[in-house]
């Protein structure tokens, strides 16, 4: 089995929950991603760039933040079989204040903004694929925003336990505090009180 079949196997897996494509479609939209590495606390897009990048997590994981007032925000976590991108950036096409950050060693399975026009121009196919693309993104980010306001700092941090365990073998405490939405030392508070 080739890297692109792999990959191809690895999309339709995690896109099949959103929109059932036969996997050689999924191959054929593999063709189009370039491998890039990253090693831990690489940056992958700087605050102040253009965000040229869809990225499909092979293994590892992403965070993408703002800085402000001598502090860092999480604002998502990604891990394998996810997408990540400074998504808003990507689609106008201009700069943007967040940076996106491999959490640990990390292959991202990449693709361009000219490469992903060309595939909604050339086929149905490309627009079904950037749409399921679109969707997991606007999914995870508006979960996101549900959960900070519907749930209390213990829910949303057992849920991430519950749904992505293994972030907290790769992931600082710190950006996991940022990204549930507390301080460091109440995430430390929290974690004893529920052990």
């Amino acid at each position: 089995m080739t890297q692109d079949t792999d990959i191809g196997k690895q999309l339709k897996d995690t896109f099949d929950p959103y929109i059932k494509v036969d996997v050689k479609l999924w191959d054929a939209f593999a063709t189009k991603l370039q491998l890039r590495q990253f090693k831990k606390n690489e940056i992958i897009k700087d605050a102040g760039q253009i965000e040229h990048y869809i990225n499909f997590i092979s293994t590892g994981s992403v965070g993408n933040f703002i800085s402000g007032k001598g502090s860092e925000t999480c604002i998502s976590l990604s891990v394998a079989n996810s997408f990540s991108s400074d998504y808003y950036s990507f689609l106008n096409q201009k700069p943007s204040i967040i940076y996106s950050r491999a959490l640990e060693t990390s292959n991202l399975f990449s693709l361009t903004h000219k490469d992903l026009a060309q595939l909604y121009s050339r086929s149905a196919m490309g627009v079904w694929i950037g749409k399921a693309i679109a969707e997991q993104l606007f999914i995870q980010r508006q979960q996101i925003q549900i959960d900070l306001l519907t749930l209390t700092a213990e829910e949303r941090y057992l849920k991430l336990l519950s749904e992505k365990p293994e972030i907290f073998q790769w992931v600082s405490l710190k950006h996991i505090a940022s990204f549930i939405g507390v301080t460091a030392e109440s995430l430390s508070r929290l974690r004893k009180n529920i052990r």
